[in-house]
């Protein structure tokens, strides 16, 4: 146990980058009885543990926990290896214990897993085609056709596949996935500062990687990819959301009765102008540099700020009309009513107190009988 807790500590508070002074400050101790803890020579307390976690921001299970053991828990799940994660052991703790409450929640349920079918692809030059055929499948798959998708989060999570969008304060985080052959898929997205746009984006970015190179998922969140071919998968994932987001018939049907409107096409089908600049590219109208260069000119003589990544042009999506983890709720509630957890663990995970989750519980009654 002890040698548990000093690994963890150890790991923890270098994912901060702090020294052992700082932490010991923090949380009212002593740098010795850090270095104690530290090299396993003594054992907290259970309050000392619980400031420890508290102030390391993990949990206290995430203390206790040896490495080996951390790998058990998710051992059923690979997961697309992210090089920025490994100095973040903290960011990593929290996505595992994420996957392990949504697919036990799951399991509590009664629901079966969902994953879509995989196929390889790590080359996007000659598949084209391929990828096309296989965003259309997946669009048929969610009962779509060829229509703008009103809430693809809703849409996804209707088959099956696990969605959790929180906000992480990671730069340049947008989502990550992982799968399992007995326990389905996962897909969580980062929402701090992101647009709605850039969600969705997101979304089924992921799901391209899931289809097209489950076989390169690894059993450890932390890791590193090679540039080049990373650049390639990230190439075909990207192509494939953006024609599981936007049919190519549809498309090429909307933009002549739209005239190549930037502002209409991207209202109509839901997306960011990024995503109608990058089909206008692949359909020779004009090469996306040029576009972008200028519009952002354009931008920038109309308000006198510049057009950065992070912001979408309006009309924008609004972040009330796509209700967060609704599936992930819908699971708590049923785990409740089915007494397979107590109201205390419900209410933590909702992040509620006890009160507000009675008054949210009456609620779905009422609704149940209308």
């Amino acid at each position: 146990m002890k040698e548990a807790i000093a690994q963890n500590l150890i790991r923890y508070r270098k994912g901060l980058g702090i020294s052992q002074e700082t932490l010991a400050q923090r949380v009212g101790m002593t740098r010795q009885t850090i270095i104690n803890y530290e090299k396993a020579q003594t054992l907290p307390d259970s309050k000392s543990l619980s400031l420890l976690a508290k102030h390391l921001g993990v949990t206290l299970d995430d203390l206790l926990r040896p490495m080996d053991q951390l790998s058990k828990t998710t051992s059923h799940f690979c997961f697309r290896a992210h090089s920025t994660f490994t100095k973040k052991p903290q960011f990593a703790s929290s996505i595992q214990n994420l996957l392990m409450i949504y697919t036990a929640l799951e399991t509590a349920v009664g629901l079966p897993p969902y994953a879509p079918e995989s196929t390889p692809c790590t080359q996007l030059k000659g598949n084209e085609n391929r990828i096309q055929q296989i965003a259309k499948l997946f669009r048929a798959r969610l009962g779509i056709g060829d229509a703008p998708i009103a809430n693809l989060f809703e849409a996804v999570e209707e088959i099956g596949l696990k969605v959790l969008r929180l906000p992480i304060e990671q730069k340049d985080f947008f989502g990550v996935s992982a799968c399992s052959a007995t326990q389905g898929a996962f897909v969580l997205i980062n929402t701090h500062n992101i647009s709605i746009e850039r969600q969705l984006f997101t979304l089924a970015h992921e799901i391209g990687h899931l289809i097209f190179h489950r076989d390169e998922y690894q059993d450890q969140l932390l890791g590193s990819t090679d540039g080049d071919e990373e650049k390639a998968r990230e190439a075909v994932a990207n192509y494939f959301a953006s024609h599981l987001l936007i049919s190519q018939s549809a498309f090429e049907q909307s933009r002549q009765n739209m005239h190549d409107d930037l502002l209409k096409l991207k209202a109509y089908f839901r997306v960011s102008y990024a995503t109608i600049l990058k089909r206008f590219d692949e359909l020779g109208i004009k090469d996306y540099s040029s576009m972008i260069k200028e519009l952002r000119w354009r931008y920038k003589r109309k308000t006198g700020q510049s057009l950065v990544k992070d912001i979408e042009l309006e009309p924008k999506l609004q972040a009330q009309d796509f209700p967060l983890n609704q599936r992930y709720h819908t699971l708590i509630f049923e785990a409740l009513e089915q007494e397979k957890i107590s109201e205390f663990k419900a209410a933590e995970l909702l992040d509620m107190t006890i009160e507000a989750l009675r008054l949210e519980r009456a609620k779905l009654e009422i609704y149940a009988l209308a």
